[in-house]
Order: structure tokens, then sequence, then C-alpha cells
């Protein structure tokens, strides 16, 4: 995981550390200091506690801290959790503008219950993505605006919050790691990292990491995964992740599948300028589900989870895949490849196969930047949400508006079945004529062929996953989309 922040608890005030104290509209504080500053702030119309309002202050009183960024909450009776994370996020980046490496938040009684938002909070909003690759000055400024420590003030000796207060910071680590793995350039994140990373998370306790390489690949018959690779220098890897907990119950496992293409150039179907700059986030299913793993045992899920992740790139070269040819599935379909940019159904659709008959899941839940259809019609706030099982969606769909990683139920109609039906084989990757209607729901209709009667849900996270408009604890690019549903939604699994 990337986040190395230190976590300490404490019932006073560091007074070197900068602190972010956080107050609601209409309430004061018992501190007087703290009182008398924010009533003369209220009295000249500086500062009312409206949500994501912020002061700055400095030398209020020798035994509070040296620079203390009040930030409102707005009124107590309308605060949530999406409310909470949104202003504390705007606090967090006011304090990397002052240079602070160490923080101290003030916690109210009110929002001691949110311990998990707050440390959530700091670890996503504190991120930036450019960090790994500047150099010289340019590293120096990222450097300054690094948050190396939290200290929580007000939490006492009270253990079940303080574990929130941890969970949070590994949840929120998790997914700055998936925002890492997929902003990472080709260059650098490649099938060989993957595959790394992948092996470095199966020793842990209770993950059996299974890696399968080319030979074993052709062997299997993954003629659907293998044809999207042929255009790369890489070989293709299929990574399965078997995390099985000590005192997991007794029920099938779930398995969740990632989309994994490292960087998609469309093949021969190539994507145009300001289109195709972007593509290494087309990784990000994978590294959502790989990370995953790693995050089970820090939350205690007692689930059986399996990750299966299909790796390649989706290049040109003399020998790539190419419009018209015809694969063989893991399942033994065969697909006409009308579009060599619709790649990320085939790779998919044997990893789907596979999972299905290998594990026999309870469930099985793909994520994937699928299509942009599913991003014109949805846009950065939600994901598509299709599946075979109204139990399943409904379970995603409250674990979505939950931590506030929407999802949007979206239709399969069987008219949209048919369009992928093929004319020589007997499906097509795309369809002709009408493939600029409905096309993530086609690309949802054909991953379902590989399915069978298994509850099936498909996560088109085309849109959310990365973005050029974050919110405010997000940084432009990945945004860890589909980690902490997912995570959710294991949690709250019976």
């Amino acid at each position: 995981m990337s986040c190395v922040m230190q976590l300490t608890f404490s019932q006073k005030f560091s007074t070197k550390a900068l602190c972010i104290y956080p107050v609601f509209q209409g309430q004061s504080s018992t501190v007087s200091a703290v009182k008398s500053h924010l009533e003369a702030l209220k009295k000249c119309n500086e500062f009312e506690g409206k949500s994501g309002e912020l002061h700055f202050a400095l030398n209020l009183a020798s035994t509070l801290p040296q620079k203390i960024i009040f930030v409102g909450l707005g009124e107590e009776k309308k605060l949530t959790e999406q409310s909470l994370m949104k202003a504390l996020s705007g606090a967090v980046k006011a304090a990397q503008g002052h240079k602070a490496h160490d923080l101290t938040i003030h916690l109210p009684s009110a929002i001691k219950k949110y311990a998990q938002v707050v440390t959530e909070s700091v670890v996503m909003a504190s991120y930036r993505c450019a960090y790994p690759y500047k150099t010289g000055e340019n590293l120096k400024k990222l450097e300054e605006m690094s948050i190396d420590a939290v200290e929580l003030v007000g939490l006492g000796k009270d253990k079940e919050l303080q574990k929130k207060a941890e969970r949070g910071l590994h949840i929120g680590g998790a997914t700055v790691t998936v925002r890492d793995w997929v902003n990472g350039p080709p260059s650098h994140v490649d099938v060989h990292f993957l595959e790394h990373e992948a092996r470095r998370i199966g020793k842990q306790s209770r993950t059996r990491v299974t890696i399968f390489n080319k030979k074993q690949l052709t062997k299997m018959g993954m003629g659907a995964l293998l044809g999207v690779n042929r255009g790369s220098v890489d070989e293709a890897r299929l990574a399965v992740l078997d995390y099985t907990p000590r005192g997991a119950d007794k029920k099938k496992p779930v398995v969740l599948v990632g989309k994994g293409i490292i960087f998609d150039s469309g093949g021969y179907n190539l994507k145009p300028s300001g289109h195709i700059e972007d593509m290494q986030l087309d990784k990000s299913g994978a590294a959502t589900v790989l990370e995953l793993i790693e995050l089970l045992p820090r939350l205690n899920i007692k689930h059986r989870v399996i990750a299966v992740a299909p790796i390649t790139d989706n290049s040109i070269d003399a020998k790539a895949q190419r419009p018209s040819e015809i694969i063989t599935t893991y399942a033994g379909t065969t697909v006409e490849v009308t579009n060599t940019d619709a790649e990320g159904r085939l790779v998919l659709c044997d990893a789907l196969a596979y999972a299905v008959k290998e594990y026999k899941p309870r469930y099985i839940i793909d994520v994937a930047t699928l299509t942009g259809a599913c991003m014109i019609g949805l846009g950065y706030r939600y994901a598509g949400l299709f599946g075979n099982d109204e139990e399943l969606s409904a379970k995603l769909k409250a674990a979505g508006e939950a931590v506030d990683e929407l999802l949007w139920p979206m239709p399969i109609h069987e008219d949209d079945a048919e369009k992928m039906k093929g004319q020589y084989a007997d499906l097509r990757n795309s369809d002709s004529g009408t493939s600029r209607y409905a096309g993530a729901s086609k690309g949802a209709a054909f991953l379902k062929e590989f399915v069978g009667k298994t509850p099936w849900a498909h996560l088109d996270i085309a849109g959310p996953a990365f973005t050029s408009d974050p919110k405010k604890h997000e940084d432009k690019g990945a945004t860890g989309f589909g980690l902490r549903v997912l995570a959710r939604f294991l949690e709250d699994l019976e």
C-alpha cells in the first residue's frame, strides 16, 4: 500500500503541528481562545461555519497549535459522511498549501463516530499523482506538500473509535495505491509490474497466488485474451489471488474480475488524438481487484474472495489481431473480432468463464473501464451497474451510496444480446450499423454470455475511474473508484 502516514491519538493538542479544527454552523467552542476568536469572526462575517468554509489563524494562544485551519461543517443535523469528507478534504489541501507535514485534527463529540471518514479523507485528499515521476525542484515542491503524520485529538482511549480511524487509514492507503498503479505509465507499470505486485500481495497471510503465463494460457484455450495480446512485446498473464482467511465462512467464494489492459491503443482500430493519451487508465479494474485482496485482512473480512485479473496491453504490430478474425474463447464460444478497440470484453470473457468453471462462485463481479458509451451516458459521477441478479445489484448499489461511489442500474435488453450475435461465428465483439447506440448495454450483453446462471454484476467504471474534474478528496487522473464500494459490499455481506 502507498500510505506510510503515521497515525497517533492524543487528548492534548500538539503545538507544533498544524491543526484542523472543525466547527459546526451556529456553534462555538469550549476552548476560550478559540471561542472568542470564532465570535469575533462571526461578527464581521468572516467565518460562520458553513460547510466547506475555511479560515486560517495564527498564534491564538500559547496552549494551542501555532497554526489552525478552521473548517466549517455546516449544521450538525445535516452532517453526513459525504459532507464531512468534502469539508475535511478541502482543509487538508489547504494545510498542504501551508507546507504542513504533521497534522493534528480536533474531533468534536459529534464527529467522533466518523473517525474512519476522517482518516480516509486525510490520506486520499493529500495524494498527488505526479509524485513518483518528478525530479529536482519539481520533486522538492511536492515533497514540501507531503503529509507524514496525523494526530487525532479527542478520541481518548476508545479502542473501537481508534480501530475505525485505523481502518480509514488502510482504506485510504489502498485507494491511493490503486491510483498510483492506474496513473503509472506503461513504461513503468507494465505486465511484469502487476505480476510482481500480485506475488507480493500473495505473501501475506492466507492468500494463494497463481500466475498463468502464455504457454499455460495457450494450453487452457484462452483464445480471447491471447488474441488481444498478439501485438504486445510482453506476454499476457492471468493473475488469480485466492484469499481464504482463518475462520472463513463455508459459503461459496465471491469472485472479482478486473480488466487489466496496461495501455489501450485501440489496436488496428486505432484511437485518435484526444482519446489515446490517458489510456493507461484501462488497467483500473485489475488494479482495483488486486489491491482489494491486500486490504481484506486489514478489514478482517471473513469471506473467501478470489481476484482474477487478465493482464496485457492492446498494441499494434505485424502479428496483432485484425478486424475480421475469428477467435475461440476459453468457453469454446467463437467470436468475430469486428473492432479491435472492443478488447476489454475479450479479455474479460475468458476470465469470467474460467472463474465460473473453476470456482462456481456465490457471486461474480467484474470491474472494467469498458465503454466510452457509459462515460457519455453517466459522466464522472456514476458507474454503470449491470447484472442478472437483482439482490446482488441492490447490495452493490447500497454499498456505493454508503461510500459515495455511486452505481446507476442499467439495462441489458434481449435486443442488445441479439445485436452481439455473429454472422460467421457465435458472437461478435462489436455490432455494426448501430454500434453507437446502447454501447454500454451491448458490452454487458456480450459479457453476460459467459457467466451462465451465476449471480453476476458488471461495473462499467469508465467515467469515474479517471477524471479531469476531481472532487475534494481526489486529484486529477486516477480516482481509485471501485475499491471502496467493493470493500463496503464485502463488509456488509452476510
